[in-house]
């Protein structure tokens, strides 16, 4: 398969060439059309409800008579409304099919693919470490929107190794390697079998309850996109490989 052609889009097809495709990938690449379609109108109307929430707090905490805790409360609302805001822009700039980015900034990614787990993050009292091994900036000769998918997937792969320690950690490393970008994400959870390692890149594989066992898959694929390679170095620890630019 070449990289122009087109990857399946079920989990069965992931990694095939699109004239391999069945119905069944077919309905599946509708659905996500489909919800593309309709994802603007509905970010935009929970965006102005936002605005208004957050206007009103802001507001009527300005009111004479007022308390002070009654007026913090509503500067809160306010706040989490603009931020819940952003979290919308956020989620809207992954979801939207832009023509190809050639090139990834990766420092730029790295922090908008941990904004979409931030709060996930933030509940589970993840601590997250970012190492760039890099003097010059970083870039990568990979499509932003997949390198940012591969490393939510990559993140919330650590998550799930982590769930329930007592202090959960994942470090994110990345820097140049002559022509190569290396990126690596460790976790302080159990890891994996080493015995079974090409097990974890196969779909629905999971350890995991409630873990659906695509994510390292799908990652893989788009990683392959570009000739590049994805493997764990380390019980807790996967590598990817792409092209620098």
């Amino acid at each position: 398969m070449s990289p122009s052609e087109p990857l399946s889009l079920t989990p069965e097809g992931l990694g095939r060439p699109a004239r391999d495709l069945g119905a069944g990938d077919f309905v599946f690449a509708n659905r996500l059309i489909t919800l593309e379609l309709v994802l603007p109108n509905i970010t935009h109307e929970i965006n102005n409800a936002l605005q208004v929430i957050g206007g009103l707090g802001e507001i009527i905490a300005t009111k004479p008579g007022i308390s002070d805790d009654v007026a913090q409360k509503l500067q809160r609302i306010h706040g989490q409304a603009v931020r819940c805001s952003g979290l919308l822009r956020e989620l809207m700039n992954y979801a939207r099919r832009d023509e190809a980015s050639p090139t990834t900034d990766v420092p730029r990614s790295i922090d908008r693919a941990l904004n979409l787990r931030r709060y996930h993050l933030a509940r589970a009292r993840v601590t997250v470490h970012v190492d760039p091994n890099t003097d010059g900036p970083a870039a990568a000769r990979l499509d932003s929107q997949y390198f940012e998918q591969i490393l939510v997937n990559l993140v919330l792969n650590a998550e799930q190794s982590i769930a329930g320690r007592p202090e959960p950690v994942v470090w994110i490393a990345y820097g140049r390697q002559g022509d190569t970008l290396v990126l690596t994400v460790r976790d302080n959870g159990p890891g994996i079998d080493p015995l079974r390692e090409e097990e974890y890149f196969q779909p629905y594989m999971t350890t995991r309850a409630g873990a659906i066992g695509l994510g390292l898959t799908a990652a893989r694929a788009l990683v392959q996109t570009v000739g590049g390679s994805l493997r764990f170095t380390e019980p807790s620890v996967v590598e990817m490989r792409v092209p620098a630019r």
